[in-house]
C-alpha cells in the first residue's frame, strides 16, 4: 500500500470518528425537543443538500417532494444547469419555487457550515461509514437537533453518491433499508424517504373521529341485538309462535348475519347510540 494513500485514509478515519463523537454525543442537548418548539420551525430548520445533481429532472422531482413533505429549503453544491424551461422546472411542478430559492454553492463545506448537525446518506458500507444509522433511528435525532438551528440532510450524486472526503464532513451517516437484491434509489425517492419520516414523525396524529367514546360491551350490544330484533318484528318480520315458522326461520337468520357482521370489528359507544337512535327513529314511524 502506498504510505501517503494509507495515513491519508487513516487520517479521514480519524477525522470522521471525531466528527461522529462530536455529532451524536455533544449534540445531546439538542436531542429533546425544547419547550415551544412548533412542527412548522422543525420542517423550516431541514435543510436537503444535493451534492453535484447531474440531472435536471432530478432535482426537479426532489423539490416536488421536498413541498410534498413540507420542507423548503434546498442547497445545490456545483449542480448541473437549471433552466426555467428545462425538466427541471417541469419535473418540479408547482414546486418551481424551491428550485429558484435554492441556494447554490461550489462546496459541501458552505451548504452546510451554518449547521448544527449534518447526516450523509448512502446506501454503501466502510469504516468512513460507520457506524451507520438506521433511518428510524436518525429521524429522531434529525428532529430534535432542529431545535437547535438548521439540519443539514446531504444527498449524493446520481451514479456514485457521497465521496470519503464528503462523508468525513458529516457528523452522522443514515442509511435507507432497501431490498439487497436492488439497493440503489433514484435520488428524488432516497429523498422522499428521508422527507416523509421527518415529516411523520412532526405530524400529530389524525383526529380520533370517536372522540373520547369507548368500545361498547357485549351487554350493551345485546341490548343494541334485542332492540334490533324488537323492530324488525313490528315489521311484521318473524312469528313468535313457531320457531319453524319460515318467517321465524328468516328472522333468526338476520338477526345470525347482524351479529357476525358487528362481530368482526369493535362497536363504539358512538356508534351504537346512532344505530339505535335509528332504530327508535324508524319505530315511531309505524
Amino acid at each position: 500500500m502506498d504510505t501517503q494513500v494509507g495515513e491519508r485514509g487513516s487520517f479521514l478515519y480519524f477525522d470522521f470518528t471525531v466528527r461522529h463523537l462530536f455529532g451524536i454525543l455533544f449534540l445531546c442537548p439538542y436531542l429533546r425537543l425544547r419547550g415551544g418548539v412548533t412542527i412548522k420551525s422543525i420542517l423550516k430548520n431541514i435543510k436537503i443538500v444535493l451534492v453535484e445533481p447531474q440531472s435536471p429532472g432530478n432535482v426537479g422531482s426532489v423539490a416536488r417532494v421536498m413541498a410534498n413533505t413540507g420542507i423548503k429549503k434546498m442547497v445545490l453544491v456545483n449542480p448541473c444547469e437549471l433552466s426555467p424551461d428545462g425538466d427541471g422546472y417541469a419535473m418540479a411542478c408547482k414546486a418551481s419555487p424551491l428550485i429558484e430559492r435554492a441556494q447554490v454553492v461550489e462546496t459541501l463545506s458552505e451548504a452546510v457550515e451554518s449547521s448544527v448537525l449534518v447526516a450523509a446518506t448512502t446506501r454503501r458500507r466502510g469504516k468512513l461509514r460507520y457506524p451507520t444509522m438506521t433511518l428510524s433511528e436518525a429521524t429522531e435525532k434529525i428532529v430534535a437537533a432542529t431545535s437547535g438551528g438548521n439540519v443539514s440532510i446531504v444527498f449524493g450524486r446520481e451514479d456514485k453518491g457521497l465521496t470519503r472526503e464528503e462523508v468525513a464532513e458529516c457528523g452522522m451517516v443514515l442509511e435507507i433499508p432497501t431490498d439487497s437484491g436492488y439497493p440503489s434509489l433514484n435520488l428524488s425517492h432516497a429523498v422522499f424517504a428521508v422527507c416523509h419520516a421527518i415529516f411523520t414523525a412532526t405530524t400529530p396524529e389524525e383526529e380520533d373521529l370517536y372522540g373520547d367514546s369507548a368500545a361498547v360491551t357485549m351487554k350493551e350490544l345485546n341490548g343494541m341485538y334485542e332492540h334490533l330484533e324488537s323492530m324488525l318484528r313490528a315489521l311484521d318480520y318473524g312469528d313468535a309462535s313457531s320457531d319453524s315458522n319460515p318467517d321465524e326461520v328468516l328472522l333468526k337468520a338476520i338477526m345470525h348475519n347482524f351479529k357476525r357482521l358487528f362481530g368482526r370489528t369493535t362497536v363504539m359507544e358512538r356508534e351504537l347510540n346512532m344505530l339505535r337512535g335509528i332504530f327508535k327513529r324508524m319505530e315511531g314511524r309505524l
